[in-house]
């Protein structure tokens, strides 16, 4: 369909509110990557841990109910030096004359328990992540039909809309999967969580001063 339209020849109320809108939406992707940035990182690895899956193996969990801990790998590498040694050596002494065997029992449970709080699982729940991809692909989907319309509407060329409109979908999509395959599948994926947001971006940029120069920039003869 060919539309005769040209951003030039709208009026001043249409050129301030799709400005308007173009500023908004910029400043709403750069807080919201300040507060990715803040929340979670922007690395890969960053992103693996917050969305991962750190729940531990059933070998691991069988381990804790049966003994209360799971047993790691020594190396001489981790081993305190002389006088800490000692030093654990002597507490150990004197709460052994201080404390009964059921109480020796009881503290070993509890300072496995709090070895468990503090490596333990803190995976992010499945209902949780279902909330955030529900919230955020209903959002992206309005925003992919305004922007991709303000961007259907230039006098780019159309294999250049079609390329913008289609990267923009491509990351609004992948920037929200990624997450889900890295928490389901595989750790690997968080890579793409960087390479969708990143695009996101790009495409916004890149589509809101193509309009801008259109709205505001020297008219052209149609």
């Amino acid at each position: 369909m060919n539309v005769d339209f040209s951003y030039a020849r709208l009026t001043i109320s249409w050129k301030i509110l799709i400005s308007g809108f173009l500023i908004v939406l910029g400043s709403g992707y750069l807080a919201g990557a300040a507060n990715a940035i803040l929340a979670v990182g922007i690395t890969p690895a960053a992103i693996a841990d917050h969305y991962g899956d750190k729940r531990l193996s059933k070998a691991d969990a069988a381990a804790i109910r049966r003994q209360g801990f799971v047993e790691e790998e020594f190396s001489l590498d981790d081993a305190p030096d002389a006088a800490g040694d000692e030093m654990a050596h002597d507490m150990e002494h004197d709460m052994g004359h201080e404390m009964a065997s059921g109480d020796n029992v009881a503290m070993t449970h509890d300072m496995a328990g709090m070895d468990h709080a503090t490596h333990g699982d803190d995976t992010l729940p499945a209902q949780v992540l279902a909330q955030v991809s529900h919230v955020h692909w209903l959002g992206f989907s309005l925003l992919l039909l305004a922007i991709g319309t303000l961007a259907c509407l230039t006098r780019l060329a159309e294999i250049s809309k079609a390329l913008l409109v289609g990267l923009l979908f491509l990351a609004f999509f992948s920037d929200i999967a990624s997450l889900n395959l890295v928490r389901f599948v595989s750790s690997d994926f968080s890579w793409l969580t960087v390479v969708a947001g990143t695009t996101v971006g790009l495409c916004l940029a890149v589509i809101s001063l193509r309009v801008l120069w259109e709205l505001w920039g020297p008219s052209r003869a149609h």
